[in-house]
């Protein structure tokens, strides 16, 4: 345990600002309700998504910020679910991703019959490249903190489009749904940090792009020109 904190706290020395990060967590904010104490668990889904194009090893750090004295939490990840004493990565099963792949990670809260909340911060590494980094806030019985979107900053490009789309700003949006101008839902996207958009099975003609927030509020319609 102790070579495992020291690692850690290396890494995070070493990260500094202007890193490229190729890692990303969707979402990075992940709330859920325990309403009733006496079930078994409850869980918080992400997904950890390689964007970049090389093959990453990642450790996951689990930090119980604030969690109730008689709860327990526990990772998830492709490899397996973990004790409740895991609180990194175990070296003998780490995680590789190659370009374009992911991960679900996962924090599962058992209540143990008590009332209480908790708040559990996931720290991901790169472990060849300190400054690749992403960290997870998960939240249980507390109050989700909202990211406020500049409406005005956020576009679509290009548009027209051919093949795919993205977005000028990530923060805040949750998902992404496309309409045709009837009204119809065409195709429905969890929203990633750097994703693109396909719209290579659109026929040509203008397109409604529906944005919205983790509230499930609508932030902006935005209309796209597919050639």
């Amino acid at each position: 345990m102790r070579q495992t904190l020291l690692f850690f706290f290396f890494l995070i020395y070493c990260i500094h600002l202007g890193a490229q990060v190729t890692l990303s967590l969707s979402p990075e904010v992940a709330s859920e309700d325990v309403p009733d104490p006496s079930v078994t668990e409850v869980v918080a889904h992400s997904f950890l998504k390689n964007i970049g194009n090389t093959t990453v090893t990642i450790k996951w750090f689990r930090n119980a910020e604030s969690i109730t004295d008689t709860w327990e939490s526990a990772i998830c990840d492709f490899n397996a679910c973990y004790s409740t004493t895991v609180d990194s990565t175990p070296d003998e099963q780490p995680v590789v991703l190659q370009p374009g792949d992911s991960t679900n990670l996962d924090v599962h809260i058992r209540p143990n019959n008590t009332e209480g909340s908790a708040k559990i911060i996931l720290t991901v590494i790169d472990v060849n490249d300190a400054k690749n980094t992403v960290e997870g806030t998960f939240l249980f019985n507390q109050t989700s903190p909202t990211v406020d979107v500049d409406q005005d900053a956020l576009n679509i490009y290009p548009n027209p489009a051919i093949d795919y789309f993205e977005l000028s700003r990530y923060e805040g949006i949750q998902t992404l749904a496309i309409f045709n101008v009837a009204g119809r839902k065409l195709r429905q996207h969890n929203v990633i940090q750097g994703q693109k958009f396909d719209v290579s099975f659109l026929d040509r003609g203008m397109y409604l792009v529906r944005l919205v927030d983790r509230r499930n509020d609508v932030v902006k319609t935005l209309r796209l020109n597919k050639r």
